[in-house]
């Protein structure tokens, strides 16, 4: 139903205006257009406080009813939190209230124009608002008890009041939700709001991604280990830069600026700690804020010897043996007879203790020879779980002569001969690890392209994942207690980038990309509205749907050439030939090998003649001759080759009939 402005003009005109005592008013039941169920109750403290501070901004619109009582049929949230000023002793029972007086015939037309017609306030005025009362010398407390909320909600009102005026006007447009505002608002840089938004790919605007991108650099107090262990008391009395999330619901959350200054400070603790561990007799002490395995990797490790127990110790040890063996045969005797469950588990629970302490006291009898740590040293660092920890026993590789001398010594006097190992030497591999790295992802990104036109192997292959998940047991079990299914999905498109730098040149990345952007274009924009919006789809959809999810999963990217490699079987179902996706040139292969593996290359892939022209060149002439003679051969390292080629895609798979149409297309 529509009404003219004049018809509205016409009843205000006709409508007088005054003030009704509060204890008159009620609240209609005949011409109320908004159903009472229908009132935002979270609203009406907010606005209880604002007509506390303020008086009655806009009349009620009533009409007059029996004994001297006027009905309201507009103004029900007004009258709601006058009832509760009043109830609170705040505005007397006979509190004048403005009102304007219509006729009972006009009372519905009045109420649905006063609902119809008002604009509420934009968010984004309402930030700048709150701001302009603080610039106007408001303080914070005033203003939350003007509107009935926390100084905290005022104070982010404020803070979301200063976003970049570009993104606010993306938000009053409703390109940009509150969730990415609140993000966007928690750095005060404009310019880095405005690059990170505009970084972010249409398809995946979502405020946590927003908020990686955005905290990049920066250090979470609660979460590194660095920084607990550090704390962020001593991190703040150093002078160190910090930066608090104001929308974050854990308000001791902070943000650490200074990565340097964290780091000095984490050193100069641990070297408190590393001086205890020299006086122990150690060579060396080394102080690493993170322990970095590859820097220790070539260094032998010394073993700890189990030392006799002294008269005292092995009483203690005879003592708890006993005990624990009387209180086990007492269980035994329950059991057999039936006893009472409570005094079963009561003395389960002290042989339990007794077993811990038996456990302790034999792991003290485990000792570092002292003859052998003067060749030896220790890492002192920083675990995973913000504590100190400590590597015992390393062999730097210039004292392995001088240690396997000791252990000699130690050996002709008695000692166990298995007091250290070392790292046994290796040869050097043909490819280095960032080439080999660089390849498996190429292929990797190969099996993915596969992938995508093979429902069929991609829904074995992820009901094989997960069986062998269920059937394997759970002791490594991790799971979220909000999540539906244990079942988790890493999307691994940036390790396939990381490894490979001409990934992006690839036509397997072409491949993948092409049909991630068709998903992203054709999926709802809210992801939770996926699992609705595929119930509603034909089953292929779904089938396809889930063919590229599992694809954009499969990893496989390795630094060392491994015996087999871990996507072997699912390359061989698909029938993977690397060569229709990789070819060996200057670029990807030759320049990263020695002129030697070269020529073997041109051997292996056509024959010795066409390699013995190329041995008295210079490498880049090798590589360019290489390039030309090896091309169209279809010559692969052997971290590409795939072992049999027993399973083939049919004809029939190959054609994908199943198809449905105006599906996004997912092949290339």
């Amino acid at each position: 139903m529509k009404f003219t402005k004049a018809e509205i003009d016409a009843i205000i005109e006709a409508s007088p205006r005054t003030f009704v005592p509060f204890n008159k008013l009620v609240l209609s039941q005949d011409y109320q257009a908004r159903a009472g169920a229908s009132t935002p109750k979270m609203s009406i403290a907010e606005l209880a406080a604002s007509i506390k501070e303020c008086g009655v901004l806009q009349n009620l619109v009533v009409v007059q009813g029996a004994r001297g009582r006027y009905e309201v049929c507009a103004g029900g949230r007004r009258l709601e939190a006058l009832t509760l000023l009043v109830g609170s002793g705040d505005l007397a029972d006979n509190y004048p209230v403005p009102v304007l007086i219509v006729p009972a015939d006009r009372a519905l037309i009045a109420s649905l124009s006063e609902n119809c017609f008002h604009i509420p306030l934009h968010p984004a005025d309402e930030f700048a608002a709150f701001a302009k009362l603080i610039g106007q010398g408001k303080s914070v407390e005033d203003v939350a008890a003007a509107f009935g909320v926390t100084p905290l909600v005022v104070k982010r009102r404020m803070k979301l009041a200063t976003v970049s005026p570009k993104l606010m006007t993306l938000f009053r447009e409703d390109q940009i939700g509150l969730d990415c505002l609140i993000v966007l608002a928690s750095v005060d840089d404009h310019q880095k709001q405005e690059q990170t938004w505009a970084a972010l790919p249409s398809w995946n605007r979502r405020p946590d991604y927003l908020r990686q991108l955005l905290t990049q650099g920066e250090i979470e107090s609660d979460r590194d280990a660095v920084a607990k262990y550090v704390t962020l008391k001593a991190y703040e009395k150093a002078g160190g830069a910090l930066r608090r999330d104001l929308f974050s619901d854990d308000d001791k959350k902070v943000y650490l600026l200074d990565a340097a200054l964290l780091e000095k400070l984490a050193t100069d603790k641990l070297q408190k700690r590393a001086k205890q561990i020299a006086a122990e007799g150690w060579k060396w002490v080394d102080v690493r804020v993170r322990y970095a395995f590859d820097e220790y990797v070539k260094y032998g490790e010394l073993r700890k010897t189990k030392r006799q127990p002294d008269a005292e110790e092995a009483a203690a040890l005879e003592d708890l043996d006993g005990r624990i063996a009387a209180l086990h045969a007492q269980m035994e005797r329950l059991a057999d007879e039936d006893g009472d469950e409570e005094t079963f588990y009561r003395l389960e629970g002290e042989a339990e203790g007794l077993e811990e302490q038996r456990k302790a006291r034999d792991e003290a009898l485990n000792v570092w020879p002292a003859d052998l740590m003067a060749q030896a040293g220790c890492v002192v660092h920083i675990g995973h779980n913000g504590a100190v920890a400590v590597k015992y026993g390393l062999i730097r590789p210039d004292d392995r002569s001088d240690m396997l001398q000791a252990a000699r010594h130690a050996a002709e006097n008695g000692t166990d001969e298995t007091l250290m190992s070392l790292p046994s030497a290796k040869t050097r591999p043909v490819h280095s690890e960032k080439l080999v790295r660089c390849l498996t992802a190429h292929r990797v990104a190969a099996v993915q392209a596969e992938l995508l036109a093979r429902p069929d192997v991609a829904l074995a292959a992820i009901t094989a994942h997960l069986a062998q998940k269920i059937f394997r047991g759970n002791d490594l079990y991790y799971c979220r207690s909000e999540n539906v299914f244990a079942i988790s999905a890493t999307d691994s498109q940036s390790e396939l980038r990381s490894a490979a730098e001409d990934m992006v040149a690839s036509a397997a990345w072409a491949k993948l990309q092409a049909e991630r952007t068709a998903w992203a274009e054709r999926l709802p924009e809210n992801l939770e509205d996926i699992f609705p919006w595929l119930l509603a789809q034909e089953q292929a959809t779904v089938l396809h749907l889930l063919t590229f999810v599992v694809a954009v999963t499969v990893t496989g990217i390795s630094g060392t050439e491994p015996e087999r490699q871990s996507n072997e079987a699912l390359a061989q179902a698909l029938g993977l030939d690397m060569s229709q996706w990789w070819t060996a040139t200057g670029a990807s292969y030759f320049n990263h090998v020695s002129k030697a593996r070269v020529l073997e290359v041109v051997t292996e892939a056509v024959d010795a003649n066409a390699a013995s022209p190329l041995a008295a060149l210079k490498k880049d002439a090798v590589v360019t001759g290489a390039e030309q003679t090896v091309a169209g051969t279809g010559w692969l390292p052997a971290c590409l080759r795939i072992r049999t080629a027993e399973t083939r895609p049919t004809e029939a798979a190959a054609d994908d009939t199943s198809r449905v149409p105006g599906e996004p297309a997912l092949t290339a």
